[in-house]
């Protein structure tokens, strides 16, 4: 008797089932692994999520407090700050009292990573960093 080895068909059908669950497998990876993190411009109700109930901070000159009710606790240049907070037109927008009373400031807001930037009307990224659980006791 002979060892028993499949036919051609068999081991063909069988390398490219193998072959197509590992494509699968890899497109499922590379589909997910994006969404956990994320990159692109944030519309209005992913701003909300990624900051409400968040200190969003570079974890050196600035870090923004965001709470439900609209208040920002800033902490800037190691200068303590209040503004309020709102989301226009899926920008997020700072109403800063030392800036002006009336006019809040808008900022499309980027993720890039676990990183979160805010971009002026140039473009220009006016804050960068991550935001975190809110410290407890500060």
């Amino acid at each position: 008797m002979f060892p028993f080895t499949p036919q051609p068909q068999v081991r063909n059908r069988t390398w490219v089932s193998r072959l197509a669950l590992a494509a699968c497998v890899q497109t499922i990876g590379l589909t997910a692994a994006p969404a956990a993190v994320g990159h692109g411009e944030l519309t209005g109700s992913q701003i909300h999520a990624a900051i409400v109930g968040k200190y969003v901070t570079d974890d050196h000159h600035w870090g923004h407090k965001y709470f439900p009710d609209g208040r920002v606790e800033r902490l800037e240049n190691e200068r303590l700050k209040s503004a309020r907070w709102s989301i226009k037109n899926d920008r997020l927008c700072l109403l800063q009292p030392e800036i002006s009373k009336d006019e809040p400031i808008c900022y499309r807001v980027v993720r890039d990573g676990r990183e979160l930037q805010y971009l002026d009307d140039s473009n220009y990224v006016v804050f960068r960093g991550l935001a975190k659980p809110i410290p407890k006791g500060k």
